[in-house]
């Protein structure tokens, strides 16, 4: 927002120079982003007072003038078709140098000696005008500087305003900043409406059908307007705030938006097709060209202005170019209203359109200052166009209820801002800002807020404009709690913590990838035309096509990140990523969203050193990294072989815990590794985290030391070469119940000792009892429990 030090004067009489007046909004949560001093015109030039005006007697289009600078009197040949007497205009002597670089030299005009040069802005400089001479105001004095006359000694302050303060989008806004700031006065002088053009009633028809997208429009009917060029001082501030100069009715509208921060619109009265206007929502098919001279269709909903033909202006974004102010306007129909910020801002993003108005509408602007703007432009219009306003304003509206009061407590404030500041002062504070406060017993006070600061809803709300109006220096310091967090409330996230910890320690690099897909990585990924996998949300407006979709898997992610590291030469990597997977709900709702832990990796798993050979990270890499995060006492992991899309057939298992399902384990399918860039084999786990984390966050479990001695006895068999050891060691377990303590497979043999078709498998069984020391008898009797049991399951017995 740029804001002219002279036009904020106009409303705070500040003393503070620019500089220290930028710092101290800066600190106050207004940062001033640059100050700039502005170019004060070409040196030399002043008022000239133009006593009285001859026709040259040797040419019809020049006339000689007597000019006063102040001193003297000299006479100056002008030819400009608005030089009259009593007017004050920019006078430049001889030896003068103009800003075009022309050094201005006393001279012969048909016979005449010019003294001087009656300027125009373009030849100061100052603007694009030269139909004629600049002219000053009879009220300025001959002989001041042109600076002086034109209030050219002035500077810009560039303020970035966060989105939550809209009240501070207008030259008034910051005024009332600065005025509770400095505490000192605010003048805002209200506008003088002189209704001169009869009444306005009967003029139009307006009607608002939908209150929630307007619940307040305003207008008023202005007949008689010329077409001059504003003044000078309308245009230059206009221009230095980033708006172009149009015309003088726009310029108008555009000089109240920027003093008051609210948006008008003047459309051509008789353009308005029926004499009726609606404040509606568009419907399907219709279209405008908006003032910018381009034709946009209208998305259904988004809110509009319309006649009784069709829309006239997107509302809240733009007006329509057929019902736009044009040379040939003689009557305005002047708007001033209240849109719903969020149907503003869907009209804004829908069309790809952003503008001053919207920029303040999307934001919030203050449904009490629509008729105070609306005078102040009716005024402004009547008194640089010529216009004669109507009587009487037009107005629809339903108001919503004021805001309940919010309550300010004494402990609150202490406990924020540190003790010491009395409610008496913390009153004062948001009194100065425009607030009503009371108190209302229990050390608290009641706050009701104005209607312009829309970001006021709470008690911290209010706490910070304290802390802004007192000085944020002043907040006193304190030193941070060590104080432990409360167990029950972070049980998760420590549980994260041990987790993410766990893995690094095993090796892992933690990864934090985008929770986006795309289609083309269904296809990378081999998954069927059922997989259910396939069944992703589609997202609105994706980054691109390859992120156009919320991922129901951690896969997609993992092999991004693997074969990424790849092409950067890290061949061995091992990474894990707790993220979120979105699985789509029944009937049409949102997205369902879980917590998945990953596990993936490529090369070796440990690096080669000289006594031992690296290990290639394979599927019992992975099992073993899940079963030390189980180590806590959670259940045993079950595993039991799948076939999924993606992976290597017959080297990929479902998880259990519990006997739920948990996840999937395997190796990635050489194809599929190999789209992704990878050289070698992939190994990649899924699996729920809430299980896992939940187990993690709840106190470890631990068991007494064993009273008796363990027994370990071996157990060699050959089984078919599909026998999953799974499936046998749970068979051993079952053969000796509460006997039988730890089942270890230690060998896999096959060769031409074993037939074809058969392994032969070696497990370690360590047995230990809980009321006594085992016997030989007891020992033996549970190992041929044990081998008759693994015969049932079409074991042979080594």
């Amino acid at each position: 927002m740029k804001i002219l030090y002279q036009w904020l004067r106009e409303f705070v009489d500040v003393a503070l120079p620019p500089a220290e007046l930028a710092e101290r909004l800066t600190l106050c949560g207004l940062e001033v982003e640059s100050l700039t001093r502005l170019d004060q015109g070409p040196a030399g030039i002043v008022a000239g007072k133009i006593l009285s005006v001859e026709p040259h007697p040797n040419a019809d289009r020049l006339s000689l003038c007597r000019v006063s600078d102040g001193t003297r009197e000299i006479t100056v040949v002008c030819g400009a078709p608005n030089v009259r007497a009593g007017e004050s205009a920019p006078l430049a002597l001889p030896g003068m140098r103009l800003p075009d670089g022309t050094v201005l030299k006393k001279t012969k005009l048909r016979g005449i000696a010019s003294e001087g040069m009656l300027c125009s802005e373009r030849e100061l400089g100052l603007g694009e005008d030269a139909a004629g001479i600049m002219l000053l105001g009879a009220g300025v004095p001959a002989g001041a500087t042109l600076s002086a006359a034109l209030g050219l000694d002035d500077w810009l302050l560039d303020i970035s305003v966060s989105p939550n303060r809209p009240d501070c989008l207008s030259v008034i806004g910051i005024a009332r900043e600065v005025s509770a700031l400095l505490d000192i006065p605010l003048v805002v002088p209200a506008p003088r409406v002189d209704e001169r053009g009869g009444p306005a009633a009967g003029r139009v028809s307006i009607a608002v059908e939908r209150p929630d997208l307007c619940p307040r429009y305003t207008a008023r009917f202005v007949s008689g307007v010329g077409h001059p060029t504003a003044p000078f001082r309308i245009r230059r501030r206009l221009g230095l705030s980033g708006v172009r100069a149009v015309s003088a009715v726009v310029d108008a509208t555009n000089y109240v938006m920027l003093e008051r921060g609210q948006p008008l619109h003047a459309f051509d009265a008789a353009k308005v097709r029926g004499g009726a206007v609606a404040v509606r929502a568009a419907v399907g098919g219709e279209r405008i060209v908006t003032i910018d001279g381009k034709e946009r269709a209208l998305p259904p909903g988004i809110p509009v202005i319309a006649d009784e033909e069709g829309p006239i202006a997107v509302a809240g974004v733009m007006g329509g170019l057929e019902s736009g102010v044009g040379p040939g306007t003689t009557e305005i129909l002047l708007e001033s209203a209240c849109f719903n910020p969020a149907a503003v801002r869907r009209a804004s993003k829908a069309l790809g359109l952003s503008t001053d108005s919207s920029y303040r509408f999307e934001r919030g602007t203050d449904i009490e200052g629509t008729i105070p703007a609306l005078d102040s432009a009716a005024q402004l219009i009547a008194e640089i166009a010529g216009g004669r306003v109507c009587a009487g304003v037009i107005e629809r509206a339903s108001i919503p209820p004021a805001r309940r009061a919010i309550a300010l407590r004494a402990a609150r404030l202490d406990a924020v801002l540190g003790p010491g500041i009395p409610l008496a002062e913390a009153a004062a504070c948001l009194e100065r800002l425009g607030n009503r406060c009371r108190q209302s017993g229990g050390g608290a006070l009641a706050v009701e807020p104005p209607s312009f600061r829309v970001d006021l809803r709470g008690e911290i709300d209010l706490v910070e404009e304290i802390a802004r109006m007192r000085g944020y220096e002043r907040i006193s310091a304190s030193d941070p709690s060590a104080a432990a967090p409360d167990a029950a409330g972070s049980g998760r996230g420590r549980a994260r913590s041990i987790a993410r910890d766990a893995l690094c320690a095993m090796g892992f690099s933690e990864a934090v990838t985008l929770s986006f897909m795309g289609a083309a990585d269904m296809e990378r990924l081999m998954w069927g035309p059922d997989d259910p996998r396939r069944a992703a949300v589609a997202i609105r407006n994706p980054v691109n096509e390859e992120l156009s979709l919320l991922r129901t898997t951690l896969l997609p992610s993992m092999m991004r990140c693997l074969g990424l590291n790849a092409s950067r030469g890290a061949h061995d990597a091992r990474f894990f990523e707790l993220g979120a997977v979105f699985l789509p709900a029944a009937r049409g709702g949102p997205p369902v969203e879980r917590e998945r832990l990953a596990l993936a990796a490529t090369g070796l798993s440990s690096p080669s050193n000289w006594c031992a050979a690296g290990r290639e990270a394979d599927y019992f890499f992975l099992k073993g990294a899940l079963e030390s995060l189980l180590e806590r006492g959670g259940p045993a992991l079950g595993v039991e072989r799948a076939a999924r899309g993606g992976f290597h057939p017959g080297r990929c298992a479902s998880l259990f815990l519990g006997g739920e399902e948990w996840g999937c384990l395997g190796e990635i399918h050489p194809r599929v590794a190999e789209a992704y860039g990878l050289r070698g084999r992939a190994v990649f786990a899924e699996v729920d985290a809430g299980p896992l984390l939940e187990l993690l966050s709840s106190p470890a479990r631990h068991r007494a030391l064993p009273r008796f001695p363990a027994v370990r006895r071996d157990v060699a068999v050959v089984a078919d070469a599909g026998a999953e050891a799974a499936r046998l060691i749970a068979c051993i377990r079952a053969a000796g119940p509460g006997l039988v303590e730890t089942v270890t497979l230690f060998d896999l043999f096959t060769g031409a000792q074993i037939a074809a078709g058969k392994k032969g498998l070696a497990f370690s069984v360590r047995l230990r009892p809980k009321d006594g020391t085992l016997t030989d008898a007891q020992i033996a009797g549970a190992m041929e429990r044990i081998r008759e049991a693994l015969r049932g399951e079409g074991c042979e017995i080594r």
